[in-house]
């Protein structure tokens, strides 16, 4: 059986040491710095990579095919594949990586659309990977949780990202990113208005122009889905539910979310978890 071939110089890495679930697993993440001798040949390793090109260029080779990934380009190459990367001998990356394993990372893919998606071209985002890259460095034992969370909505933004087929108001889009970005905090019109430099009246128009939705209802819809997913696919209790999406108790977190989707917490659980999808 060939084995896994890594060569490297310059990479800076994080390797998480915690607890870990068949439903969600942080492996390592890092950054890669330039280096025409970086390549990394992977056979059918079962975990999920995650990468953001900051700078430079390199190429994936996949599926019989090359792909040139340059500055701005994200990629996912999924679990259980075969895939040879590596870098540009004249202008070699850097690039920002997380790795993670387990069900939820595949379900996430499929819900959203990128299981069979490989490059994402011209995202020009590098802020959901720097924040997971952070947390993971931050706390490499106790942070599965969150980091959870930091890749739903990062595997979110990605797909919304693809969708968008039509031009985009350039501050329309930020002021949806801040909020993707800030689910899990208490987020108020007047803080909104202030971080992109419009009147709260003015930002209320323009998000509701563009997106067809007012922005605090848009913020709340978010949020919902984003503990929906928690409920579904992990095991955390209510109560650790809503600590990591910024409520600030239970009781608070569950009327929210039965004001928000019809149903409690606990029922919403009961009803959208499948016998056995996740270990209890």
């Amino acid at each position: 059986m060939p084995q896994e071939i890594t060569r490297t110089q310059i990479e800076k890495y994080t390797v998480y040491t915690g607890p870990t679930a068949e439903s969600f697993s942080p492996i390592m993440a890092g950054i890669t710095y330039p280096d025409p001798a970086y390549e990394i040949l992977v056979y059918r390793r079962p975990l999920c990579v995650f990468e953001y090109v900051l700078s430079g260029r390199g190429h994936i080779e996949r599926n019989g095919s090359i792909l040139t990934v340059n500055a701005g380009d994200a990629y996912i190459l999924t679990a259980g594949t075969y895939h040879h990367y590596y870098s540009d001998k004249v202008d070699p990356w850097t690039k920002i990586w997380f790795n993670a394993s387990g069900s939820l990372v595949q379900h996430l893919l499929s819900d959203y659309g990128l299981d069979g998606v490989t490059l994402i071209p011209r995202f020009h985002n590098e802020t959901p990977l720097t924040r997971i890259l952070d947390a993971f460095t931050a706390d490499p034992v106790h942070s599965a949780d969150k980091l959870a969370v930091l890749l739903h909505q990062y595997i979110q933004e990605l797909a919304d990202f693809l969708a968008n087929k039509v031009p985009i108001n350039p501050t329309a889009l930020a002021i949806r990113n801040y909020i993707d970005m800030h689910l899990t905090e208490s987020l108020s019109l007047d803080h909104l208005a202030d971080t992109v430099s419009l009147s709260r009246s003015r930002l209320i128009h323009l998000f509701q122009e563009v997106y067809h939705v007012a922005p605090y209802q848009y913020y709340l819809s978010q949020k919902c889905n984003l503990a929906q997913s928690m409920l579904s696919r992990t095991t955390l209790p209510v109560s650790a539910i809503s600590t990591q999406l910024g409520f600030l108790d239970p009781h608070h977190f569950s009327s929210f979310f039965k004001k928000q989707c019809g149903l409690s917490p606990a029922s919403y659980r009961k009803l959208h978890t499948a016998p056995g999808n996740f270990p209890t």
